[in-house]
């Protein structure tokens, strides 16, 4: 499909357009997005001109994995703020909202995916050399979490060896 010169450009971005964009900050500023699409004669909206330079091109970003320091301090602020996303990227010099809300729904999955294992895990008989004298406190912490359900309604434990085997679409509909 042939795009008008007229029609906004959609997809993904070219290092071009990158380097456009760039140069047209660097002259306009980083206010008045609307204007500055057409300014620079990219066939981009403002919005998506905004949200490239917001998220991925500004000079002061953090471009890698988040550290743990990091992780600790989104932690510690989503138990304080919850999901006010833009109030906890203030404390967190170089990372965006968006960045933060995608790591926090990563790690909140994988957290809840690890806890079902050990609840399914302490179900096992052949378990018992691990388990401790807290795991009073252990199933009691886990039933506090909104967790996805590995174990079958017939309260049937999973074998590790299929945990690898199983998508988070399957736990849905168990």
């Amino acid at each position: 499909m042939q795009e008008s010169d007229d029609q906004l450009r959609k997809g993904p971005w070219l290092e071009e357009e990158d380097d456009q964009l760039a140069s047209a900050v660097a002259i306009l500023g980083d206010r008045r997005w609307d204007a500055l699409a057409k300014a620079s004669g990219l066939r981009r909206s403002g919005k998506s001109c905004r949200l490239r330079w917001m998220n991925y091109l500004r000079p002061n970003l953090k471009h890698g994995n988040i550290s743990v320091e990091e992780e600790r301090i989104i932690i510690e602020l989503h138990q304080k703020w919850g999901n006010r996303w833009s109030k906890i990227a203030r404390r967190l010099p170089g990372r965006t909202d968006n960045e933060i809300k995608n790591y926090w729904r990563s790690y909140s999955k994988k957290k809840a995916i690890a806890l079902e294992k050990a609840e399914c895990l302490m179900k096992i008989p052949e378990a018992d050399a691990i388990r401790s004298p807290y795991e009073g406190r252990l199933a009691e912490w886990m039933s506090n979490d909104d967790v996805y359900h590995l174990c079958s309604p017939h309260d049937e434990w999973i074998s590790p060896h299929d945990w690898d085997n199983i998508s988070l679409w399957d736990i849905g509909e168990s």
